[in-house]
């Protein structure tokens, strides 16, 4: 069995879900799961955890996340890409200036309301479906957090202008051109997104897919697997190989006061030698795991 992360290069005109189906399928893998949606125009590094590495998803998608994209002025479109039909124009086409002035405004935490056309739930519907069946309704604005956002090139001929992100989880770089645009008096659509970090990893450690299809066998893809520690490098850990270890794998709490005192931490690993590795946290000097792994 299979178990550990993958980042996977995503190619452009793929969805999220279709590039872990064909993983799924090809090796024959029965639980696998991504961390953090990419749109089929976007590329880029898609995390894939498989087997038991499913159950730390929602620990590893809170790292931050660096995008290049392109956006293209004057003009807006439904999906806000270069997909969707255009159903605003301007002629008002921002310069260089304006645009490195009006960004400083977007740094920090900001509330950012997703296109219609995204993978966010509608009354347990994918937003995206009802755009797509013509149903009107209303995305409630999310809050978000952009820590870095510059200018990398302006091509004022052909009203296009690159940046370079540096985001949270759950920041649509579409809905920022298009706020950007909307601030300027004018509007706007990404024609390119690529996500070229999550955290620490780049498109250094990654696999392209088409690589993935010339694969023969399982043991193929072993070869790129990421381990859970290091994958989950920004959460405090630390490794235990006692008795306490067949408390953990019960779901019971254990005392790490000899180790760690009366600390506190919300989100605490504990892995081992013999393959065993736990999510929790730490209260006075308490572990409490919530999700355990056995690899």
């Amino acid at each position: 069995m299979i178990n550990g992360w993958i980042m996977l290069n995503k190619p452009k005109g793929f969805t999220s879900n279709y590039c872990v189906n064909f993983i799924k399928k090809k090796f024959q893998i029965k639980k696998i799961g991504y961390a953090g949606t990419l749109d089929p125009l976007a590329t880029g590094l898609l995390p894939l955890a498989i087997g038991e590495s499913t159950k730390s998803i929602k620990y590893f998608e809170k790292l931050d996340k660096t995008y290049f994209f392109t956006s293209v002025w004057g003009e807006e479109t439904t999906t806000l890409d270069d997909e969707g039909q255009i159903i605003n124009r301007s002629n008002v086409i921002p310069t260089k200036a304006d645009l490195q002035k009006i960004i400083k405004k977007f740094i920090g935490n900001i509330e950012q309301k997703p296109p219609n056309y995204s993978a966010i739930k509608i009354n347990g519907v994918r937003a995206y479906n009802l755009a797509r069946k013509g149903v009107e309704f209303e995305v409630k604005p999310k809050k978000v957090s952009i820590y870095n956002i510059k200018v990398v090139n302006h091509n004022s001929s052909n009203n296009q202008t690159s940046f370079l992100l540096k985001c949270s989880k759950g920041c649509y770089v579409r809905s920022l051109t298009r706020d950007i645009a909307r601030e300027l008096g004018t509007f706007g659509y990404c024609k390119q997104i690529e996500r070229r970090r999550v955290g620490i990893f780049s498109k250094n450690v990654s696999i392209n897919l088409d690589y993935c299809v010339k694969m023969k066998k399982k043991e193929d893809l072993k070869k790129f697997l990421l381990d859970i520690p290091d994958v989950l490098y920004h959460i405090p850990q630390i490794k235990l190989d006692d008795n306490r270890l067949e408390l953990i794998k019960n779901g019971m709490k254990v005392s790490m006061y000899e180790e760690l005192g009366s600390s506190n931490f919300t989100e605490y690993l504990i892995s081992s030698s013999k393959d065993i590795f736990a999510l929790g946290s730490i209260k006075s000097g308490y572990f409490y795991p919530k999700r355990v792994m056995k690899i």
